[in-house]
């Protein structure tokens, strides 16, 4: 090769260097400007970031500790479970809890509360997700439209933050197979991948909660043998109540009758709310009382009492709406002491 030959092969490696060099600036540059724009955005506008995405568990500990009655054993496997899940920067697999038990015991507030100190706009945050079955799932005919609708949710919010959250109430009202359509973000996954998609997503930092009245006969009745058999209510474990609690959503008609969900294995676990007794129901009337400015006499509190109907026979140690619709019932009676004092 001559002189003029070997000179130019030099000049085309130094064109493709300094071509190569400027497109790394530029993208560089572009980066940059990309971050700063998104830094000015986050100020005005809810980000997927620490500033927006928190989790003080100790705090949510405390406070369920203050106003979370009788409900011991759920209280400690939730806290650690979030513990766990919240903590590592690469968990295995999404979070997935199934709450059971009668109505009133606590599981849409503990679901609320999570999402309280989760988010910093706690349940109006746009990485939130709640799902009624008897208002958003209400037609069975429809289940294969309302799992496109589903996954398309899921996959939206996913995208714009790893760490959503997805509460599903009312899942025994929900057509049976809609949360077949879940198997793929609770699974043990690394990515969510599909031709569908521009890019992979990561589902394992997700929480999903499950709340159903599915399995409270049986919860009660459980609860109901271990006081016969001498046990105390504080010394029931996870185990005495989980199996048949799984068994009991599988054969249900429901969101979980003989579900994919149930069936591979992905919920992580199934908590018991147990049945609330007299102790804790007048627990709940004092707040309720206390949160509407009135410090209650005790004639207030058996007068609330006694609109509680308690179970089963011959017993009667449940409350069988635990603390569900005392509300109106303290209000009544708050308005019924101050027109006798005016009319004094």
């Amino acid at each position: 090769m001559n002189l003029a030959g070997t000179f130019s092969v030099y000049i085309g490696i130094l064109l493709i260097i300094c071509e190569f060099s400027f497109t790394l600036m530029l993208t560089s540059g572009f980066n940059k400007i990309g971050s700063i724009i998104e830094n000015i955005q986050c100020n005005f506008v809810e980000c997927c970031t620490n500033e927006y995405i928190f989790s003080d568990i100790d705090k949510l500990d405390e406070i369920f500790n203050k106003e979370l009655y009788g409900q011991e054993m759920a209280q400690h496997v939730i806290i650690n479970a979030l513990r766990a899940h919240l903590t590592s920067n690469n968990p295995s697999k999404a979070l997935v809890m199934s709450f059971h038990g009668p109505p009133g015991t606590g599981k849409t507030y503990i679901s609320q509360m999570i999402a309280k100190f989760l988010y910093k706009k706690g349940d109006q945050s746009k990485f939130y997700h709640f799902f009624n079955g008897r208002n958003d799932f209400p037609l069975q005919d429809k289940v294969n439209e309302y799992k496109d609708e589903l996954y398309k949710i899921i996959i939206n919010s996913l995208q714009k933050c790893e760490r959503s959250m997805f509460v599903f109430d009312e899942v025994d009202k929900m057509p049976e197979g809609l949360l077949n359509v879940l198997v793929p973000f609770l699974d043990y996954n690394t990515w969510i991948k599909s031709w569908r998609l521009a890019s992979s997503i990561n589902a394992r930092k997700a929480i999903y909660i499950f709340l159903s009245n599915t399995g409270s006969s049986r919860i009660t009745q459980r609860l109901l043998t271990l006081w016969e058999e001498g046990r105390q209510r504080h010394t029931t474990k996870l185990q005495d109540f989980e199996n048949l609690i799984s068994v009991g959503a599988f054969n249900e008609r429901g969101g979980f009758y003989h579900s994919d969900t149930i069936d591979s294995n992905v919920i992580d676990h199934y908590i018991p709310f147990l049945p609330l007794e007299e102790v804790h129901v007048k627990k709940c009337l004092n707040k309720i009382f206390i949160d509407r400015g009135i410090y209650p006499t005790n004639e207030m509190i058996e007068e609330a009492l006694s609109y509680v109907i308690f179970g089963p026979p011959p017993h009667n140690i449940y409350a069988t709406t635990g603390c569900k619709r005392l509300e109106q019932k303290v209000g009544t009676i708050i308005y019924a002491n101050k027109k006798h004092k005016l009319e004094l």
